[in-house]
Protein backbone atom coordinates (compact mmCIF):
# COMPACT_ATOMS: atom_id res chain seq x y z
CA UNK A 1 0.00 0.00 0.00
CA UNK A 2 3.01 2.22 0.68
CA UNK A 3 4.28 1.26 -1.81
CA UNK A 4 1.70 1.76 -4.45
CA UNK A 5 1.36 5.43 -2.90
CA UNK A 6 4.76 6.41 -3.20
CA UNK A 7 4.75 5.64 -6.88
CA UNK A 8 1.42 7.58 -7.23
CA UNK A 9 3.48 10.62 -5.63
CA UNK A 10 6.38 10.19 -7.40
CA UNK A 11 4.06 10.22 -10.48
CA UNK A 12 2.63 13.19 -9.50
CA UNK A 13 5.78 15.05 -9.04
CA UNK A 14 6.63 14.01 -12.24
CA UNK A 15 3.21 15.79 -13.79
CA UNK A 16 3.49 19.04 -11.60
CA UNK A 17 7.61 18.94 -13.08
CA UNK A 18 6.77 18.71 -16.45
CA UNK A 19 3.88 21.40 -16.18
CA UNK A 20 5.83 23.82 -14.35
CA UNK A 21 8.22 23.64 -17.26
CA UNK A 22 6.29 24.08 -20.35
CA UNK A 23 3.60 26.59 -18.34
CA UNK A 24 5.22 29.37 -20.84
CA UNK A 25 3.91 27.73 -23.91
CA UNK A 26 0.43 25.87 -22.64
CA UNK A 27 -2.78 27.12 -21.07
CA UNK A 28 -3.01 25.69 -17.76
CA UNK A 29 -6.60 25.32 -17.45
CA UNK A 30 -6.73 23.57 -20.50
CA UNK A 31 -3.62 21.54 -18.88
CA UNK A 32 -5.85 20.71 -16.04
CA UNK A 33 -8.40 19.97 -17.90
CA UNK A 34 -6.82 17.02 -19.74
CA UNK A 35 -4.99 15.59 -16.75
CA UNK A 36 -8.21 15.24 -15.10
CA UNK A 37 -8.97 13.38 -18.23
CA UNK A 38 -6.05 11.72 -17.61
CA UNK A 39 -6.69 10.58 -14.19
CA UNK A 40 -9.91 9.31 -15.19
CA UNK A 41 -8.93 6.89 -17.59
CA UNK A 42 -5.43 6.23 -15.75
CA UNK A 43 -4.41 3.96 -12.25
CA UNK A 44 -3.98 7.14 -10.61
CA UNK A 45 -6.05 6.59 -7.51
CA UNK A 46 -8.58 9.12 -6.12
CA UNK A 47 -5.64 10.33 -3.59
CA UNK A 48 -3.19 10.43 -5.68
CA UNK A 49 -5.36 12.80 -8.16
CA UNK A 50 -6.07 15.09 -5.54
CA UNK A 51 -2.39 15.52 -5.01
CA UNK A 52 -1.70 16.43 -8.76
CA UNK A 53 -4.57 18.87 -8.62
CA UNK A 54 -3.35 20.50 -5.70
CA UNK A 55 -0.01 20.83 -7.04
CA UNK A 56 -1.44 21.92 -10.52
CA UNK A 57 -3.19 24.99 -8.66
CA UNK A 58 0.22 25.66 -6.81
CA UNK A 59 1.68 25.70 -10.19
CA UNK A 60 -1.59 27.96 -11.37
CA UNK A 61 -0.80 30.38 -8.58
CA UNK A 62 2.80 30.36 -9.00
CA UNK A 63 1.32 32.43 -12.58
CA UNK A 64 -0.72 34.69 -10.79
CA UNK A 65 -0.64 37.96 -11.95
CA UNK A 66 1.59 40.52 -10.66
CA UNK A 67 -0.42 44.15 -10.70
CA UNK A 68 0.85 47.89 -10.36
CA UNK A 69 -0.07 48.17 -6.77
CA UNK A 70 2.24 45.00 -5.83
CA UNK A 71 5.18 47.20 -6.99
CA UNK A 72 4.02 50.40 -5.84
CA UNK A 73 4.21 49.15 -2.72
CA UNK A 74 7.04 47.37 -2.49
CA UNK A 75 9.01 50.64 -3.71
CA UNK A 76 6.96 52.13 -0.87
CA UNK A 77 8.24 50.14 1.79
CA UNK A 78 12.29 49.60 0.46
CA UNK A 79 12.90 53.17 -1.36
CA UNK A 80 16.09 54.43 1.16
CA UNK A 81 15.45 57.88 -0.02
CA UNK A 82 11.64 58.14 0.65
CA UNK A 83 13.19 56.48 4.55
CA UNK A 84 15.96 58.82 4.97
CA UNK A 85 13.78 61.75 4.42
CA UNK A 86 10.93 60.22 7.10
CA UNK A 87 14.18 59.96 9.57
CA UNK A 88 14.95 63.40 9.23
CA UNK A 89 11.31 64.46 10.05
CA UNK A 90 11.94 62.16 13.11
CA UNK A 91 15.00 63.87 14.25
CA UNK A 92 13.02 67.38 13.94
CA UNK A 93 10.97 65.58 16.71
CA UNK A 94 13.83 64.78 18.97
CA UNK A 95 15.20 68.08 18.59
CA UNK A 96 12.29 69.44 19.94
CA UNK A 97 13.47 67.41 23.29
CA UNK A 98 16.66 68.72 23.40
CA UNK A 99 15.32 72.02 23.17
CA UNK A 100 13.23 71.56 26.04
CA UNK A 101 15.96 70.46 27.81
CA UNK A 102 18.35 72.89 26.96
CA UNK A 103 16.28 76.45 27.75
CA UNK A 104 13.28 75.10 29.88
CA UNK A 105 15.26 72.49 32.12
CA UNK A 106 18.32 72.81 34.89
CA UNK A 107 21.52 72.04 34.19
CA UNK A 108 23.32 69.48 37.09
CA UNK A 109 27.04 69.21 37.24
CA UNK A 110 29.92 68.58 39.00
CA UNK A 111 33.19 71.11 39.25
CA UNK A 112 36.10 70.54 41.14
CA UNK A 113 39.50 72.13 41.58
CA UNK A 114 43.45 71.37 43.10
CA UNK A 115 45.46 74.60 42.46
CA UNK A 116 48.91 75.16 44.53
CA UNK A 117 51.51 77.76 43.42
CA UNK A 118 54.54 77.41 45.75
CA UNK A 119 56.74 79.72 47.21
CA UNK A 120 60.26 78.84 47.29
CA UNK A 121 61.81 79.02 50.23
CA UNK A 122 58.21 79.16 51.94
CA UNK A 123 55.74 81.91 51.90
CA UNK A 124 57.03 83.15 55.51
CA UNK A 125 60.20 84.02 53.67
CA UNK A 126 59.85 87.57 52.70
CA UNK A 127 62.12 86.87 49.92
CA UNK A 128 60.45 84.12 48.69
CA UNK A 129 60.00 82.94 44.84
CA UNK A 130 56.76 82.52 43.74
CA UNK A 131 53.28 84.06 42.51
CA UNK A 132 51.98 87.24 44.31
CA UNK A 133 49.97 85.37 47.29
CA UNK A 134 47.76 88.52 46.82
CA UNK A 135 46.84 86.85 43.45
CA UNK A 136 46.74 83.27 44.18
CA UNK A 137 45.32 83.31 47.57
CA UNK A 138 47.85 80.06 48.29
CA UNK A 139 46.29 78.01 46.10
CA UNK A 140 42.56 76.39 45.71
CA UNK A 141 40.67 73.21 46.57
CA UNK A 142 37.11 73.17 45.45
CA UNK A 143 34.40 70.52 45.03
CA UNK A 144 31.05 71.45 44.14
CA UNK A 145 28.03 70.62 43.23
CA UNK A 146 25.97 72.74 40.55
CA UNK A 147 22.73 73.88 39.25
CA UNK A 148 22.02 76.17 36.60
CA UNK A 149 18.30 77.13 35.02
CA UNK A 150 17.82 79.45 32.61
CA UNK A 151 14.98 82.06 33.22
CA UNK A 152 12.65 84.30 31.36
CA UNK A 153 13.39 82.41 27.99
CA UNK A 154 9.81 81.57 27.04
CA UNK A 155 10.33 83.21 23.83
CA UNK A 156 13.33 81.68 22.89
CA UNK A 157 12.31 78.14 23.56
CA UNK A 158 9.31 78.50 21.44
CA UNK A 159 11.11 80.14 18.40
CA UNK A 160 13.59 77.37 18.41
CA UNK A 161 10.65 74.73 19.03
CA UNK A 162 8.50 76.15 15.70
CA UNK A 163 12.11 76.13 13.68
CA UNK A 164 12.83 72.04 14.68
CA UNK A 165 8.79 71.92 13.61
CA UNK A 166 9.14 73.31 9.95
CA UNK A 167 12.15 71.13 9.92
CA UNK A 168 10.38 68.07 11.03
CA UNK A 169 7.02 69.66 8.25
CA UNK A 170 9.61 69.84 5.52
CA UNK A 171 11.30 66.57 5.94
CA UNK A 172 7.76 64.77 5.15
CA UNK A 173 7.36 67.07 2.44
CA UNK A 174 10.62 65.76 1.19
CA UNK A 175 9.60 62.49 1.57
CA UNK A 176 6.43 62.74 0.01
CA UNK A 177 7.58 64.26 -2.89
CA UNK A 178 10.34 61.58 -3.33
CA UNK A 179 7.86 59.43 -3.10
CA UNK A 180 5.51 60.93 -5.70
CA UNK A 181 8.60 60.77 -7.92
CA UNK A 182 9.06 57.57 -7.41
CA UNK A 183 5.41 56.22 -8.18
CA UNK A 184 5.87 58.02 -11.42
CA UNK A 185 9.19 56.40 -12.14
CA UNK A 186 7.55 53.09 -11.20
CA UNK A 187 4.55 53.39 -13.40
CA UNK A 188 6.23 54.54 -16.30
CA UNK A 189 8.65 51.25 -16.18
CA UNK A 190 5.65 49.11 -15.25
CA UNK A 191 3.68 50.59 -18.71
CA UNK A 192 6.65 49.96 -20.64
CA UNK A 193 7.18 46.10 -19.29
CA UNK A 194 3.46 45.77 -19.51
CA UNK A 195 3.26 46.84 -23.43
CA UNK A 196 6.40 45.01 -23.82
CA UNK A 197 4.74 41.57 -22.60
CA UNK A 198 1.93 42.23 -24.83
CA UNK A 199 3.68 42.39 -27.72
CA UNK A 200 5.38 38.80 -27.03
CA UNK A 201 2.27 37.53 -26.93
CA UNK A 202 0.51 39.48 -30.60
CA UNK A 203 4.00 38.17 -31.71
CA UNK A 204 3.13 34.33 -30.55
CA UNK A 205 -0.45 34.57 -31.33
CA UNK A 206 0.70 35.71 -35.58
CA UNK A 207 3.21 32.97 -35.29
CA UNK A 208 0.39 30.39 -34.28
CA UNK A 209 -1.39 32.05 -37.68
CA UNK A 210 1.57 31.14 -39.24
CA UNK A 211 2.05 27.97 -38.56
CA UNK A 212 -1.71 27.10 -39.54
CA UNK A 213 -1.72 28.48 -42.78
CA UNK A 214 1.64 26.73 -43.36
CA UNK A 215 -0.02 23.33 -42.84
CA UNK A 216 -2.86 24.24 -45.30
CA UNK A 217 -0.21 25.76 -48.30
CA UNK A 218 1.79 22.25 -47.50
CA UNK A 219 -1.12 20.26 -48.10
CA UNK A 220 -1.55 21.97 -51.42
CA UNK A 221 1.26 21.80 -52.27
CA UNK A 222 1.52 17.87 -52.15
CA UNK A 223 -1.61 18.42 -54.77
CA UNK A 224 0.41 20.70 -56.74
CA UNK A 225 -1.14 23.95 -56.07
CA UNK A 226 1.40 25.50 -54.32
CA UNK A 227 5.82 25.35 -54.71
CA UNK A 228 8.48 24.29 -52.10
CA UNK A 229 9.48 27.55 -52.92
CA UNK A 230 6.03 28.64 -51.52
CA UNK A 231 6.40 26.73 -48.31
CA UNK A 232 10.16 28.12 -47.54
CA UNK A 233 8.60 31.18 -47.62
CA UNK A 234 6.21 30.76 -44.76
CA UNK A 235 8.52 28.79 -43.02
CA UNK A 236 11.20 31.60 -43.09
CA UNK A 237 8.52 34.30 -41.84
CA UNK A 238 7.72 31.89 -39.18
CA UNK A 239 11.63 31.64 -37.70
CA UNK A 240 11.76 35.47 -37.79
CA UNK A 241 8.54 35.57 -35.82
CA UNK A 242 10.45 33.04 -33.35
CA UNK A 243 13.61 35.25 -33.79
CA UNK A 244 11.71 38.62 -32.71
CA UNK A 245 10.00 36.14 -29.80
CA UNK A 246 13.24 36.05 -28.45
CA UNK A 247 14.40 39.35 -28.81
CA UNK A 248 10.84 40.42 -27.25
CA UNK A 249 11.66 37.96 -24.57
CA UNK A 250 14.51 39.48 -23.86
CA UNK A 251 13.94 42.87 -23.30
CA UNK A 252 10.74 42.31 -21.21
CA UNK A 253 13.25 40.50 -19.41
CA UNK A 254 15.95 43.69 -18.91
CA UNK A 255 12.47 45.74 -18.35
CA UNK A 256 10.86 43.70 -15.34
CA UNK A 257 14.71 43.29 -13.85
CA UNK A 258 14.64 47.72 -13.98
CA UNK A 259 11.26 47.35 -12.60
CA UNK A 260 12.55 45.20 -9.60
CA UNK A 261 15.35 47.54 -8.85
CA UNK A 262 13.13 50.68 -9.05
CA UNK A 263 10.97 48.75 -6.06
CA UNK A 264 13.76 47.28 -4.20
CA UNK A 265 12.70 43.40 -4.91
CA UNK A 266 14.36 40.18 -6.26
CA UNK A 267 12.55 38.38 -8.55
CA UNK A 268 12.76 36.80 -11.73
CA UNK A 269 11.32 37.89 -14.47
CA UNK A 270 8.99 35.15 -15.48
CA UNK A 271 5.61 37.07 -14.40
CA UNK A 272 2.60 38.03 -15.84
CA UNK A 273 1.76 41.82 -15.55
CA UNK A 274 -2.02 43.15 -15.21
CA UNK A 275 -3.90 45.87 -17.26
CA UNK A 276 -2.43 49.34 -15.63
CA UNK A 277 -5.31 51.03 -15.73
CA UNK A 278 -4.19 54.51 -15.83
CA UNK A 279 -6.81 57.00 -15.17
CA UNK A 280 -6.61 60.72 -15.66
CA UNK A 281 -6.12 62.86 -13.20
CA UNK A 282 -8.05 66.60 -13.52
CA UNK A 283 -5.77 69.45 -12.27
CA UNK A 284 -5.81 70.10 -8.66
CA UNK A 285 -6.46 73.66 -6.94
CA UNK A 286 -3.79 73.62 -5.17
CA UNK A 287 -0.70 71.87 -6.12
CA UNK A 288 1.15 69.56 -3.51
CA UNK A 289 4.62 71.03 -5.26
CA UNK A 290 3.77 74.32 -4.31
CA UNK A 291 4.12 73.30 -0.17
CA UNK A 292 7.77 73.32 -0.56
CA UNK A 293 7.72 76.75 -1.04
CA UNK A 294 5.64 77.26 1.44
CA UNK A 295 7.96 75.82 4.14
CA UNK A 296 10.88 77.19 2.42
CA UNK A 297 9.10 80.64 3.36
CA UNK A 298 8.60 79.65 7.25
CA UNK A 299 11.79 77.94 7.59
CA UNK A 300 13.40 81.86 6.21
CA UNK A 301 11.34 83.34 8.71
CA UNK A 302 12.04 80.83 11.73
CA UNK A 303 16.15 81.36 10.72
CA UNK A 304 15.57 85.42 11.06
CA UNK A 305 13.92 84.82 14.69
CA UNK A 306 16.62 82.36 15.81
CA UNK A 307 19.03 84.56 14.79
CA UNK A 308 17.53 87.66 16.26
CA UNK A 309 17.52 85.61 19.91
CA UNK A 310 20.81 86.55 20.75
CA UNK A 311 19.91 90.37 20.75
CA UNK A 312 17.36 89.29 23.88
CA UNK A 313 18.43 90.15 27.78
CA UNK A 314 19.23 86.60 28.84
CA UNK A 315 19.21 85.24 32.56
CA UNK A 316 20.44 82.41 34.87
CA UNK A 317 19.88 81.62 38.13
CA UNK A 318 22.91 79.11 39.40
CA UNK A 319 24.03 77.20 42.93
CA UNK A 320 26.23 75.53 44.12
CA UNK A 321 27.13 73.59 47.44
CA UNK A 322 29.85 71.45 48.34
CA UNK A 323 33.80 72.82 49.27
CA UNK A 324 35.98 75.82 48.31
CA UNK A 325 39.24 76.96 50.37
CA UNK A 326 42.51 78.26 49.41
CA UNK A 327 44.26 76.65 52.16
CA UNK A 328 44.23 72.95 53.79
CA UNK A 329 44.38 73.83 57.44
CA UNK A 330 40.99 74.11 58.90
CA UNK A 331 39.55 72.72 55.84
CA UNK A 332 36.91 70.61 57.23
CA UNK A 333 35.00 73.85 57.69
CA UNK A 334 34.84 75.44 54.10
CA UNK A 335 31.72 73.63 53.15
CA UNK A 336 29.02 75.60 52.56
CA UNK A 337 26.61 76.89 49.80
CA UNK A 338 26.08 80.02 47.37
CA UNK A 339 23.72 81.52 44.99
CA UNK A 340 23.37 83.84 42.00
CA UNK A 341 22.13 85.11 38.73
CA UNK A 342 24.12 85.84 35.63
CA UNK A 343 22.44 88.48 32.97
CA UNK A 344 23.53 89.68 29.63
CA UNK A 345 21.68 92.18 27.65
CA UNK A 346 22.92 93.14 23.94
CA UNK A 347 23.29 96.64 23.53
CA UNK A 348 25.28 97.23 20.31
CA UNK A 349 26.38 95.05 17.37
CA UNK A 350 27.56 96.83 14.18
CA UNK A 351 24.43 96.77 12.72
CA UNK A 352 24.28 93.14 12.31
CA UNK A 353 20.69 92.67 12.85
CA UNK A 354 19.76 94.96 10.08
CA UNK A 355 22.07 93.46 7.77
CA UNK A 356 20.91 89.88 8.43
CA UNK A 357 17.57 91.27 7.82
CA UNK A 358 18.25 92.52 4.66
CA UNK A 359 20.07 89.02 3.92
CA UNK A 360 16.54 87.27 4.83
CA UNK A 361 13.95 89.40 2.70
CA UNK A 362 16.41 88.47 -0.56
CA UNK A 363 15.98 84.89 0.06
CA UNK A 364 12.07 84.94 0.52
CA UNK A 365 11.99 86.94 -2.70
CA UNK A 366 14.10 84.46 -4.54
CA UNK A 367 11.99 81.39 -3.05
CA UNK A 368 8.38 83.61 -3.67
CA UNK A 369 10.23 83.96 -7.42
CA UNK A 370 10.75 80.21 -8.27
CA UNK A 371 7.23 79.59 -6.76
CA UNK A 372 5.75 81.84 -9.65
CA UNK A 373 7.94 79.96 -12.10
CA UNK A 374 6.78 76.75 -11.03
CA UNK A 375 3.15 77.92 -11.66
CA UNK A 376 3.80 78.98 -14.65
CA UNK A 377 5.75 75.84 -15.69
CA UNK A 378 3.17 73.93 -14.17
CA UNK A 379 0.73 75.45 -16.51
CA UNK A 380 2.62 75.12 -19.67
CA UNK A 381 2.71 71.18 -19.04
CA UNK A 382 -0.42 70.94 -18.82
CA UNK A 383 -1.55 72.75 -21.97
CA UNK A 384 1.64 71.02 -23.86
CA UNK A 385 -0.07 67.32 -22.02
CA UNK A 386 -3.13 67.75 -22.78
CA UNK A 387 -1.94 68.52 -26.92
CA UNK A 388 0.08 65.18 -26.64
CA UNK A 389 -2.87 63.73 -25.48
CA UNK A 390 -5.09 64.67 -28.12
CA UNK A 391 -3.08 63.86 -31.03
CA UNK A 392 -1.73 60.64 -29.99
CA UNK A 393 -5.31 59.67 -28.97
CA UNK A 394 -6.33 60.50 -33.14
CA UNK A 395 -2.99 58.46 -34.30
CA UNK A 396 -4.25 55.34 -31.99
CA UNK A 397 -7.63 55.86 -33.93
CA UNK A 398 -5.59 55.88 -37.42
CA UNK A 399 -4.49 52.59 -36.11
CA UNK A 400 -7.01 50.37 -34.83
CA UNK A 401 -8.70 51.44 -38.42
CA UNK A 402 -5.69 50.66 -40.24
CA UNK A 403 -5.63 47.28 -38.26
CA UNK A 404 -9.42 46.57 -38.71
CA UNK A 405 -8.78 46.66 -42.70
CA UNK A 406 -5.56 44.60 -42.28
CA UNK A 407 -7.63 42.08 -40.36
CA UNK A 408 -10.17 41.69 -42.73
CA UNK A 409 -8.44 41.75 -45.65
CA UNK A 410 -5.83 38.79 -43.72
CA UNK A 411 -9.35 36.75 -43.69
CA UNK A 412 -10.11 37.12 -47.24
CA UNK A 413 -6.16 35.88 -48.37
CA UNK A 414 -6.73 33.27 -45.92
CA UNK A 415 -9.93 32.13 -48.18
CA UNK A 416 -7.67 32.51 -51.39
CA UNK A 417 -4.69 30.81 -49.76
CA UNK A 418 -6.99 27.76 -49.55
CA UNK A 419 -8.24 27.76 -52.87
CA UNK A 420 -4.75 28.13 -53.84
CA UNK A 421 -5.69 32.10 -55.24
CA UNK A 422 -2.66 34.12 -53.88
CA UNK A 423 0.49 34.15 -53.98
CA UNK A 424 1.93 33.90 -50.99
CA UNK A 425 4.62 36.92 -51.52
CA UNK A 426 0.84 38.98 -51.36
CA UNK A 427 0.32 37.13 -48.15
CA UNK A 428 3.78 37.56 -46.66
CA UNK A 429 3.77 41.13 -47.65
CA UNK A 430 0.57 42.01 -45.99
CA UNK A 431 1.17 39.64 -42.62
CA UNK A 432 4.69 42.21 -42.51
CA UNK A 433 2.32 45.36 -42.99
CA UNK A 434 -0.15 44.37 -40.36
CA UNK A 435 3.01 43.15 -37.75
CA UNK A 436 4.03 46.83 -38.42
CA UNK A 437 0.95 48.45 -37.78
CA UNK A 438 0.30 46.42 -34.56
CA UNK A 439 3.56 47.50 -33.27
CA UNK A 440 3.33 51.23 -33.93
CA UNK A 441 -0.41 50.93 -32.38
CA UNK A 442 1.93 48.78 -29.25
CA UNK A 443 4.16 52.31 -29.29
CA UNK A 444 1.33 54.88 -29.27
CA UNK A 445 -0.75 53.09 -26.75
CA UNK A 446 2.67 52.49 -24.50
CA UNK A 447 3.33 56.85 -25.15
CA UNK A 448 -0.65 57.40 -24.24
CA UNK A 449 -0.01 55.72 -20.85
CA UNK A 450 3.37 57.87 -20.42
CA UNK A 451 1.90 61.19 -21.31
CA UNK A 452 -1.57 60.32 -18.67
CA UNK A 453 1.12 58.99 -16.14
CA UNK A 454 2.84 62.12 -16.68
CA UNK A 455 -0.08 64.67 -16.20
CA UNK A 456 -0.77 62.73 -13.52
CA UNK A 457 2.33 63.91 -11.73
CA UNK A 458 2.16 67.27 -12.42
CA UNK A 459 -1.10 67.75 -11.17
CA UNK A 460 -1.01 66.71 -7.46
Amino acid sequence: MHQHFYQNTIITWLLFCIFKTFTDHLRPFILMIQLIRFMKYSCIGKKSGLIVLISILLAVDGLAQNNLEYYLKAARENNPTVKENLALSEKAGIQENIIKAEYRKPKIFLSGDIYYPPLIPNKDDPNAIGYDVAITDGGLYSGLLNILQPVFNKTTNETLTQQAKIAGEAGIDKAQVALHQLEKNVIDQYIVSYQSMNQIEFVKILREQLIKQKLIIEAFAARGIYKKSDILLIEIEIQNQSTEINTLQDIYNRNIYELNELCGITATPDVKLSDPQILLVVDTKQSQFLERFRLDSLQEVYNLQVANLKYKPQFNLYGNTGLQAIELAGIQRKFGVGMGITMAIPIYDGHQKDYTKQQSDINLRVIDNYRQNFIVQKSNRQQAILSELTLIEQKINIIRSKLNNYEKLIELYKIELQTGELQIINFMNIIKSYTIAQHDLAISETNKMLIINNNNYYNW
